[in-house]
């Protein structure tokens, strides 16, 4: 399996949680997935498979040293932490699949006394460790049902280097819909002039079964009375998905592009059910070497990406709503890559004074071979009153074990 150096491994370093970006064709920032059963277009890259059923196993592991320098309070670190993503694929036919995909990370929140517990909320070493099914559904043709996540924004694995999805990542604070059950159609336009186009339609509702238990950190399985976006009686939270996915290859960009938007039902003692919405693009643009090149990542590359997003009724809370920038460019030069990325985000509420705070991330990243990469990461952020600087060092090393080895379209 080739694994594209930087949209692919460095992005899955991120270990953020999986997202669905719904078809075969890679995406910019794709590793070797389980979400699709379409075909790719004609020549992005399928490859001939045997006779059913077919499995296929994939374990990202990422080893970390990093610490926070706070500007005031506590800091924390350095210290070292493990995690790791495991996915499975079986396909019973060329219509019916089964998927599951494992996810060990931290997972128990920061103290409450500690006056820095909203810096790196989801980054950094220093939390109690746990792993859960995050996503464990079937898909049978155009359908699928289960527990999986929901194909909005593409972000939070798309922004390159250990830290700089922390303001996205989960639907607490960011916009990651996570720990969600439900059923999701997908269309796939005939039309390929612009690119792979697909529509995806989802209703599903937070996940209150045994599957959102962890070990050895329990998180315990959440009940409707404790409320949180998404976590209505019935799944009446509803997606709708606009996506163009391209693929660069020798010397031409390729953009690729997402538009979305999900109404949230009213949880438990909340004012309002939350509106999300989101648009985001980025452009690959191959600076030198042959199709053939490209292909075997002998090449050198500008990719830049932005998204927006807004959640309004933060919270539940009418009148509230956060906003998200996040932009990112980075350049690839054969095994080494330079990034830079920010996400500001704006809090602002009727009565509350406006809250901006912001993350801004510079990475280094070396590919030490097919399947391991070394990088660098150092970020500034500030939430409210409270900055820091966090450093690290990130291994992340691709275990893969497969009956059929396609290069699917979704990340890590």
């Amino acid at each position: 399996m080739r694994v594209d150096r930087w949209g692919g491994i460095l992005a899955a370093a991120l270990i953020v949680s999986p997202v669905t970006a719904q078809v075969q064709a890679p995406a910019p920032g794709t590793l070797l997935g389980t979400s699709a059963t379409l075909p790719p277009p004609d020549g992005m890259g399928a490859e001939p498979v045997g006779d059913f059923p077919k499995f296929s196993f994939a374990t990202l592991a990422n080893l970390e040293y990093s610490g926070l320098g706070a500007a005031s309070g506590p800091s924390r670190g350095p210290q070292p932490y493990f995690r790791f993503d495991a996915t499975m694929l079986v396909d019973v036919n060329d219509k019916l699949s089964f998927d599951g995909l494992f996810q060990f990370k931290a997972r128990k929140p920061r103290p409450a006394d500690d006056p820095n517990s909203d810096l790196y909320i989801n980054q950094g070493a220093g939390r109690r460790v746990g792993g859960k099914m995050l996503e464990l559904y079937a898909r049978y043709d155009t359908w699928r049902v289960g527990k999986f996540v929901q194909n909005f924004g593409r972000a939070y694995y798309l922004l390159p280097g250990p830290f700089a999805a922390d303001f996205i990542e989960e639907a607490e604070a960011g916009y990651e819909p996570t720990e969600m059950i439900g059923v999701e159609k997908l269309h796939v336009f005939g039309s390929e002039e612009h690119g792979w186009q697909q529509l995806s339609v989802s209703a599903f509702f937070v996940d209150r079964t045994f599957l959102h238990e962890s070990l050895p950190y329990n998180e315990g399985i959440v009940h409707y009375r404790n409320g949180g976006v998404g976590n209505t009686h019935l799944p009446e939270n509803v997606m709708v998905t606009y996506d163009i996915l391209n693929m660069p290859v020798g010397h031409g960009a390729q953009a690729t592009f997402q538009a979305s938007v999900i109404r949230y039902g009213k949880s438990y003692q909340a004012e309002r059910g939350e509106i999300w919405t989101t648009v985001g693009g980025d452009i690959a643009i191959p600076l030198n070497g042959s199709v053939a090149a490209t292909l075997d990542g002998r090449y050198s590359q500008l990719h830049l990406y932005v998204e927006a997003a807004r959640r309004d009724n933060f919270e539940g809370f009418a009148g509230r709503a956060r906003s998200f920038v996040s932009v990112s460019g980075d350049y690839l030069a054969g095994p080494w890559v330079v990034d830079l990325t920010t996400t500001q985000r704006w809090t602002t509420d009727r009565i509350l004074p406006i809250q901006n705070d912001a993350i801004y991330t510079a990475t280094i990243g070396h590919d030490l071979s097919r399947a391991i990469l070394g990088s660098i990461s150092v970020a500034q952020e500030h939430v409210g009153d409270r900055a820091g600087i966090y450093a690290g060092i990130r291994l992340t090393k691709t275990f893969t074990t497969c009956a059929r080895c396609l290069t699917r379209g979704r990340a890590f």
